[in-house]
Formats: C-alpha cells, structure tokens, sequence
C-alpha cells in the first residue's frame, strides 16, 4: 500500500516555532496526515509531547503530519527508495506543523480520501485523518486549494517507474459562517 507523501514548500511554521509540535497518536498517520492537539501527553519522558486524535468539530485548529521518512526493510532502515511505504506507527513520537493560510504543499495522491476527479478543493473533516477532495472550500473547517499537479521523483534507477503524481496545494483564509 503506498501512504501519503508531503514536502511543505513554503509553510510558516519554517521560521515560527510555535507552529511545530512534537506529537504521539494511539493510530498509525500517514505524511500529511490532519489531526487536533487537545492534549499534553501523559506518559512519564513525555513532558512536551501533544496527543495527536482525529478531528472532531475544531476543524480550523488542525495540525499536519510532517516526520522525515525512514523506511524499514526487514531489520534495515533506510534501504528502499520509495518514501510511499512510510507511515508513521502509532506510539512513536513524531513531528507536526500547523498550516496557515497562503502555505504551500506538495502531496501526493495518496494522501487524499477519495478522487480528485473535476474537484480543486480539499476539506478537513470530522473523524478523517486525511483531507477530503471537494467541488468547493468547505466552510468552519481548513481547507486547500489545487495549484498544479507535478510528481515527486523516486531513485529506483528503473525506466518509467521513478515519479508519482503530487499536487501543490495552498492552504485557504477560513470561510466563517
């Protein structure tokens, strides 16, 4: 199974610190993974670290997965190309930033629910820790406009296997109602 894929272009949380948390979720989350941060973790060691739970109505106040791929071979990490079989496994720490409006995001297919089909939006929404694509910016919630397709490059070394498809996305002002 391939997971989602992420390169923040452009994101503020580069150069602002409290837009970065240090993160642990009881479910495994894939790159671009959204969630809210309710909570400090609980567990003894774990002084600065935000339990990460899938979105519930807050849906302006969600973070996003963001964690340097390692993958695993066997008992090797590190030795396959393809940063599609990373997923970030539930108890381990990882990182996470907040997306702010004007933000702009590589993703990959994969890390969407659904088709894109016609559709040039993605939505946050309740009980889904993966945007949603839509006609439409959905309002109350953080939403992402499609700029242009592109890919992400694999270093396989094989003939017409080394991209995937990859959208940039730019995170949208809140619609409030």
């Amino acid at each position: 199974m391939a997971y989602g894929v992420i390169n923040p272009v452009a994101v503020m949380a580069t150069n602002i610190d409290s837009l970065n948390r240090s993160c642990i979720s009881a479910s495994d989350i894939e790159q671009g993974g959204v969630f809210e941060l309710l909570t400090l973790s609980t567990t003894a060691g774990e002084a600065e670290v935000w339990t990460a739970t899938v979105p519930t109505s807050a849906l302006m106040s969600v973070w996003m997965a963001y964690d340097p791929e390692l993958v695993w071979t066997g008992s090797y990490r590190g030795l396959n190309p393809d940063v599609r079989d990373y997923i970030i496994t539930a108890g381990r720490t990882f990182s996470a930033f907040r997306p702010k409006p004007g933000d702009l995001i590589l993703m990959s297919a994969d890390a969407f629910t659904g088709a894109i089909g016609g559709n040039t939006f993605a939505n946050t929404t309740t009980a889904n820790w993966q945007l949603v694509w839509g006609a439409t910016q959905t309002n109350d919630c953080l939403s992402f406009k499609l700029r242009a397709t592109k890919y992400f490059s694999l270093a396989t070394g094989a003939i017409d296997d080394q991209r995937f498809t990859a959208y940039l996305m730019e995170v949208l002002p809140f619609v409030i109602t």
